[in-house]
């Protein structure tokens, strides 16, 4: 039987991650204060950040994209090794767990 071998855990924590992307993208930093930084660099980076809200809208809606095919890809692979196990149980062998081919109880032949 071909074996199939899906890391579950690591697409799980993927999934985890770009939910964690998508809840934070939105937030700024708390106390900024535009002086901290000192007068040079406030314009640009106010700049940067009025140019990076079309971008940030599209990060955030690719990322939940992909945090939802993560999560799709998770429960599948769930709900088939699910099947799978239920299956094996199910089905298995008629001869009470003696090979199939030998289902007279007698010697096997050489």
């Amino acid at each position: 039987m071909a074996e199939i071998e899906m890391p579950g855990d690591e697409v799980q924590r993927l999934g985890e991650l770009l939910g964690r992307v998508v809840e934070l993208i939105d937030t700024r930093p708390s106390g900024y204060n535009p002086a901290d930084v000192g007068p040079p660099l406030v314009r640009p980076g106010n700049d940067f950040d009025e140019a990076w809200k079309d971008g940030r809208v599209q990060v955030k809606r690719n990322s939940k994209d992909l945090k939802d095919g993560c999560d799709a890809i998770v429960k599948a692979f769930a709900e088939f090794d699910s099947q799978m196990g239920s299956s094996l149980k199910e089905g298995g062998s008629p001869s009470g767990g003696r090979d199939a081919t030998n289902s007279g109880g007698g010697p096997r032949p050489s």
